[in-house]
């Protein structure tokens, strides 16, 4: 039996294969026997199967003669953090990210906080897998609470990550954390020199709310004469942006932004950032990476990038060995703040290429090197796009979809060019 591995870990419906108790243990146990000295940290997001998945987990790690140090509802950077301050552990994190509350998942960081690459992740799977069929338990295994360390160690580590608040001293924001993990660090929050304006409030994680729904942030900044509006999601490493209008400032605009303040010669982004990055910033070397924050980092750590991200709100700085959406968040405020007054005038350098991206539904998975006539008609469209334009083909990770991304100069042609290759998608089925 193998469970598989995604680009982020082991996600599903909660309560159904694989994110079930069953699973959950085995999880704790193949962490216990990789962790170097056998301690676990394991943490979760407050969505309704999240207990009993964590406890799983580690009642996992002590069957396997592990320590499972129980950190409870912190963000994923808190457990990140603690991975990478304690040679001997390693991180399992009870969390579905931005999906539904209905779902949940299993994230694994490992030495310096990091996510496994494929050939780790494949492994682990086989290992997980291993671990179901093999119930033997060892001795000398235990659980300790450890979530007002872990908290203490996120807390210092923000602290000396954003020591200078001037630019965003006494302003209004709206806040939404999704009703999430990041609910925990309220108290930290609450003692920044900021006016609050809480957009979350008892509902369930990421319903209505978070990175994926902006709409009652932006209605809050409007109605509160805030002066921004910052949103997560349910663990915590995402994050979104809103300026004083309400309108929901890009990804790739938060990365420009932070570029520019931090003077960096080079930066990472996947290939579904927008190629305004290379436009907007001259004489900076952005690398490409595929789809997946832990493939930005691995970018970042191989070129000495200090800096990378993700056009979904993915943000990641060299020194913060974890993503975390609200110091990513509080980063790019104060720099927008620290050179224009509102976040608007902050953000307005920033070139907005029009972009199209289509959803097509496909049967199978054909390859699209060999696909002739959907080669042919890209080609000659991205000819018809200019300086900046570009077509992007890729296939979902976790969906029987092709992703049709198409950018350029003329909002017209962009989106005629998108319809038309996802035609033919849908027309040329093999």
């Amino acid at each position: 039996m193998i469970v598989a591995f995604g680009t982020d870990g082991i996600r599903g419906v909660a309560g159904t294969w694989p994110i079930t108790a069953e699973v959950a243990t085995a999880v704790g146990r193949v962490a216990a026997a990789r962790a170097p000295a056998r301690r676990v940290i394991v943490g979760a997001d407050p969505r309704p199967s999240s207990a009993e998945l964590s406890r799983a987990i580690a009642v996992g790690v002590a069957s396997a003669g592990g320590v499972a140090l129980e950190a409870g509802v912190l963000p994923t950077s808190a457990v990140g953090l603690a991975v990478a301050a304690d040679p001997g552990a390693l991180g399992v994190m009870v969390t579905a990210s931005h999906n539904p509350w209905t779902e949940n998942g299993f994230k694994w960081l490992g030495a310096g906080g990091r996510k496994p690459d494929d050939a780790l992740a494949e492994r682990i799977g086989h290992e997980i897998g291993a671990a179901l069929a093999d119930r033997s338990q060892a001795s000398g295994g235990w659980r300790d609470d450890a979530h007002a360390a872990v908290f203490a160690g996120w807390v210092a580590a923000m602290d000396a990550a954003l020591p200078d608040r001037a630019a965003i001293a006494g302003r209004r924001i709206a806040l939404d954390l999704a009703n999430g993990a990041a609910s925990s660090c309220w108290p930290w929050l609450v003692g920044l020199p900021v006016h609050w304006e809480r957009v979350d409030g008892d509902g369930q994680v990421n319903e209505g709310v978070g990175s994926e729904h902006v709409e009652a942030l932006c209605a809050r900044v409007r109605g509160a004469a805030c002066a921004a509006g910052l949103a997560v999601d349910a663990d915590a490493d995402r994050c979104v942006l809103v300026d004083e209008k309400g309108t929901r400032i890009p990804g790739d605009a938060l990365l420009w932004r932070l570029a520019l303040d931090r003077g960096v010669s080079g930066l990472a982004a996947t290939v579904m950032s927008s190629s305004a990055l290379e436009l907007s910033l001259p004489g900076v070397d952005v690398v490409r990476t595929p789809v997946g924050d832990r493939f930005v980092r691995a970018a970042m750590d191989a070129g000495a990038l200090p800096l990378g991200g993700e056009e979904s709100g993915h943000l990641l700085f060299a020194d913060f060995p974890a993503g975390d959406a609200l110091l990513a968040g509080l980063r790019a405020l104060c720099a927008a703040f620290s050179v224009a007054p509102t976040l608007a005038e902050g953000f307005s350098g920033f070139p907005r290429l029009p972009r199209c991206l289509l959803r097509v539904p496909v049967a199978g998975r054909r390859s699209l090197a060999d696909w002739t006539q959907l080669t042919e008609l890209t080609r000659a469209e991205e000819a018809r796009l200019g300086a900046g334009g570009r077509i992007f083909l890729r296939y979902s990770g976790t969906e029987p979809v092709l992703r049709v991304l198409v950018e350029g100069v003329d909002g017209d042609a962009v989106t005629s060019i998108a319809h038309a290759l996802a035609a033919l998608v849908q027309a040329d089925r093999p």
